[in-house]
């Protein structure tokens, strides 16, 4: 026991040490969020000073920015563009990455590497070297200001990447389990959606999660293809705030807090997925 307590003791000053560190990096990685609160509920002349307070002087805090967004922009259509956007092509990133990673880790042939890494080439390309031929395609087809133009285009840039990722996750599952059910009578695609796929529900919440971030991030496609601005999503919206001579700093992050709330409830819901995927990617050799 007295041992014990000893070692306690000792390995005291080591934690607290770790911990003033984490706090330290929390703040650091925390502060430009904490700056785009500050910005959206003090006037900008108080901030954009030489010495601009680090906390709302007394008196000074007003909501009248977001307001102002909610009554002036139409960000409620703005945000449910990106909804819409976003959400598509998650659901059929999922799908194709899930069918992609399956086939490229249980079917070990040249082919199917050639293809994996002909994936990973597209997904090197700038999206500004696309956006010319891509613009192209999708007026020929009559798609401009379709939101499943941009849908298409999101799901484009973000499978090459989800699919490997899917990969990791597929190498996970023992192939055994399919081989069972494969005995039992059921077909590959059958053992596929009964067997394996619930045994990748962390990996299909990370995906989803990972191509959520890209489409909602986007702006070359949703601005090229979506010049109309009731089409715009959220962040084509947030550009607006920045005029030819002026921008318009408090409404900029008043807009800029409201488009992170869909993202901060995403996480919220897809969490536990999350940590058990990080812990499945973690032990994998």
């Amino acid at each position: 026991m007295a041992v014990t307590a000893a070692r306690r003791r000792a390995t005291t000053p080591r934690q607290w040490g770790l911990l003033a560190v984490g706090v330290a990096a929390l703040a650091v990685l925390l502060f430009p969020v904490y700056w785009m609160v500050m910005t959206s509920v003090v006037p900008s002349q108080q901030l954009l000073t030489s010495t601009p307070p680090l906390v709302p002087p007394a008196g000074s805090v007003s909501l009248d920015a977001y307001g102002e967004v909610l009554t002036s922009r139409p960000i409620g259509r703005w945000l449910w563009n990106s909804v819409l956007i976003t959400v598509g092509t998650a659901a059929i990133a999922v799908v194709i990455s899930t069918l992609g990673g399956y086939s490229l880790s249980r079917f070990r042939t040249r082919g199917q590497q050639t293809m994996g890494y002909t994936l990973l080439f597209s997904r090197m390309l700038p999206g500004t070297l696309l956006i010319i031929p891509v613009f192209v395609i999708f007026a020929s087809a009559g798609m401009i200001n379709s939101l499943w133009a941009v849908v298409l285009v999101n799901v484009a840039a973000t499978v090459p990447f989800t699919t490997w990722l899917m990969k990791g996750f597929v190498d996970g599952v023992p192939g055994e389990v399919e081989e069972a059910a494969m005995i039992d009578g059921c077909g590959r695609l059958r053992a596929l959606w009964l067997v394996v796929v619930p045994l990748l529900r962390p990996g299909l919440a990370t995906t989803f999660t990972y191509a959520c971030i890209l489409a909602w991030g986007d702006f070359l496609f949703a601005r090229t293809l979506m010049p109309n601005p009731s089409g715009w999503t959220i962040t084509v919206g947030i550009a607006s705030f920045i005029g030819e001579f002026s921008v318009d700093w408090s409404g900029l992050m008043a807009a800029g807090i409201l488009s992170m709330v869909p993202m901060l409830v995403l996480f919220v819901f897809l969490e536990p997925f999350l940590a058990r995927g990080m812990a499945a990617g973690s032990v994998k050799g």
